[in-house]
């Protein structure tokens, strides 16, 4: 369970995980699945197959995916993403035009 917890320091923030998911967004043009988007994230950030497999808590979802999931929100809420309730997330214009820098300061909204 100590190694588990270190390994869950060593996974970035949400907000380190925005710019990431624009990118899988925009590489798998312009819209896809949760798992699509979590896999070309992931491999985006270049993450270790040891910090993918950390457990978020006791439950089934591992901490990688469950701060993606805080960065969609984040991203869908100042209007860089949509999503249609089918689990499919697309990148908007306005999502498309935003740069690196831009999106850093996103988390201080």
């Amino acid at each position: 369970m100590e190694a588990q917890q270190d390994l869950s320091n060593a996974i970035p923030p949400y907000h380190a995980m925005l710019w990431p998911t624009l990118l899988a967004l925009k590489e798998l043009g312009d819209s896809g699945s949760i798992q699509e988007i979590n896999d070309k994230a992931s491999e985006i950030a270049a993450f270790t197959d040891a910090q993918l497999s950390v457990l978020h808590g006791d439950g089934p979802q591992t901490e990688v995916r469950y701060r993606m999931a805080w960065a969609r929100t984040y991203l869908k809420a100042v209007g860089a993403l949509e999503n249609s309730g089918r689990g499919v997330w697309s990148i908007t214009d306005y999502g498309r035009e935003l740069s690196e820098i831009e999106v850093r300061d996103i988390p201080a909204r």
